[in-house]
């Protein structure tokens, strides 16, 4: 790692964890614990949350005193995903009105096949 000088040992400690358990679980594959995310975003508020978490994008966030050193715009497939997703939830949403709709209807037809039997005259035997 390479952020700003630190060395590994002085990053782990910053952040609460002991000689070389980060990278023993980085390596292994596993997973650091949400408070630990939550140190690191904390005391190195320039290190980007996606890159941390997935891995995309540059590892620093963009400096505003310098933005001809702004990394790429955010990666498209999250922009595609964004986007499919709001059509999915258009597509239910007129689904839904279709089915309140029908709802509606199947409704209106029982109450009126109620009301006319309840209307018909009844005929009594002597």
């Amino acid at each position: 790692m390479d952020y700003k000088g630190i060395t590994v040992a002085a990053f782990e400690r910053s952040i609460g964890m002991a000689n070389a358990s980060f990278g023993k679980s980085l390596k292994k594959g596993g997973a650091i614990g949400t408070d630990k995310l939550e140190n690191i975003l904390t005391i190195y508020p320039d290190i980007s949350p996606l890159w941390l978490l997935r891995g995309v994008g540059e590892m620093l966030l963009p400096d505003p005193e310098h933005p001809e050193k702004q990394p790429p715009s955010a990666p498209t497939y999250l922009l595609d995903m964004i986007k499919e997703k709001d059509q999915i939830i258009r597509q239910q949403a007129e689904e839904l009105g279709e089915l309140r709709e029908k709802l509606k209807n199947a409704q209106a037809g029982k109450n009126e096949i109620t009301h006319h039997h309840a209307q018909a005259p009844v005929e009594v035997a002597p």
